[in-house]
């Protein structure tokens, strides 16, 4: 596989290919805050899913996002970190009635294949498949938790990857090198045959250069206009 015109070396000859997953191959259906609202009627809340959009994204800013625990991981850590956040996504609107019960189940909810879609153009493209086919072992490397793998297996990706690294788990955060060092030990490949793809630059582009790694920046609104020429729109760019 190739990029058309841009400086990215055909995927296939890498022995090792890793993903990010949250803007890569899977977004929210229809967003966070329409998931939240869905599931908060019950437990009192009667705004609409867009202040939560708007709400979610700040705390998450705020909060420094999945990437802000750092060295610690396993489930409990995790947890009071999405609790935390949700609590102040819903108390500049009220709150809701039995939170906790709430928080449960909304948390519970995001494994599901209904709050996420698969992007277009990774079914389109058939990259997965694709290079599965040609040998090429590949991987997760996603700023994420332990819901991860669930959330793939439902999505019906997990079935092509060899490994699945969700931060939270290993205890390590994208740009850090411990999670892209860990990636390379489990495919059994030195850094020069591996290419990580991603959609940002800092976390994804920055954090894969740091550790010797070739990446691909995913950029399908341009958020990123110029400073790399390894950057795609769409997966339908990378050709067999």
């Amino acid at each position: 596989m190739y990029c058309k015109g841009n400086n990215v070396k055909n995927l296939s000859s890498y022995q090792a290919v890793f993903f990010d997953v949250g803007g890569v191959l899977l977004k929210p259906n229809p967003s966070v805050g329409h998931i939240y609202a869905q599931y908060a009627r019950p437990f009192g809340y009667e705004g609409n899913a867009e202040d939560l959009d708007i709400e979610f994204r700040r705390q998450w800013d705020a909060m420094g996002g999945i990437e802000s625990l750092g060295a610690q991981s396993g489930q409990s850590a995790e947890r009071q970190f999405w609790r935390q956040l949700v609590k102040n996504v819903f108390d500049p609107h009220g709150g809701l009635n039995n939170f906790d019960r709430y928080f449960a189940t909304v948390f519970d909810a995001f494994k599901k294949k209904e709050c996420w879609t698969i992007f277009e153009d990774v079914i389109q493209s058939n990259i997965l498949p694709d290079l599965k086919s040609a040998g090429v072992t590949l991987g997760v490397i996603s700023n994420w938790d332990s819901r991860l793998p669930a959330t793939l297996q439902n999505m019906g990706l997990a079935q092509y990857f060899d490994f699945i690294l969700p931060s939270a788990v290993i205890g390590s955060a994208k740009p850090d090198g411990k999670i892209f060092q860990e990636a390379l030990r489990l495919a059994k490949v030195d850094s020069d045959d591996a290419c990580h793809i991603g959609d940002e630059i800092r976390t994804d582009v920055e954090g894969a250069r740091n550790a010797g790694i070739d990446s691909i920046l995913i950029d399908r609104k341009d958020r990123f206009s110029e400073g790399y020429d390894r950057k795609v729109k769409s997966f339908m760019d990378l050709t067999v």
